[in-house]
């Protein structure tokens, strides 16, 4: 059963998820490879979008290539229910500063189990296909929340991570956050986007 999870995005995250969407292309496949995804499944899009793959099942893991994610897509033809997988794909958007790209995503809560949460994390560009995690960073305006992290989870950076090539990537309107009109920097913007994800159907 559904419950207040289920809901819009929590105030806590949202007052503090800075990020809006410009929509605009942000040179970042200048600086490395984004087509096709990151360990363990981070996939950039070169007009600032970024989402994660890694909450799907664990079979599923080590098998994300081309035809996974086709079979993504296809799936969502047949499960269109509100409550369907690909409702509740981690998303965001990033920022690039110098060598250093700025991630925020959103897992959307969507059972008494399961609950929104804000993350940021900050990779440090080292060639074409290598990321240094530098840190990993909880995105709330709740400090308790804050202050259990600091102190369960020290330090959460070192680790790299590989780019994996892959010759398709999930359409845009694949993606629930872009659907959502306080993702957007100009409501302007999200209301041509509607229209034309209407147009296209």
């Amino acid at each position: 059963m559904c419950v207040a999870s289920c809901s819009s995005i929590p105030r806590r995250i949202k007052n503090a998820f800075t990020y809006c969407h410009v929509d605009a292309y942000t040179g970042l496949d200048t600086l490395i490879n984004i087509n096709g995804f990151y360990t363990l499944g981070t996939i950039f899009y070169d007009n600032g979008l970024a989402v994660d793959l890694i909450n799907d099942d664990a079979v599923n893991l080590q098998r994300k290539d081309s035809l996974y994610l086709k079979e993504l897509v296809e799936k969502r033809k047949y499960k269109k229910g509100k409550y369907s997988y690909y409702n509740f794909i981690d998303c965001g958007g990033y920022t690039i500063c110098g060598d250093t790209i700025k991630v925020k995503m959103i897992h959307k809560g969507y059972s008494i189990n399961d609950f929104w949460i804000g993350r940021e994390t900050w990779y440090k560009i080292i060639d074409k296909n290598t990321l240094l995690v530098l840190g990993d960073f909880l995105i709330t305006t709740n400090e308790k929340d804050k202050e259990y992290e600091r102190k369960a989870y020290p330090f959460s950076g070192g680790s790299t991570v590989e780019f994996k090539p892959v010759s398709f990537k999930p359409p845009l309107d694949y993606y629930w956050i872009l659907k959502e009109k306080w993702f957007w920097c100009n409501e302007s913007d999200w209301k041509t986007y509607m229209g034309n994800i209407k147009h296209n159907k």
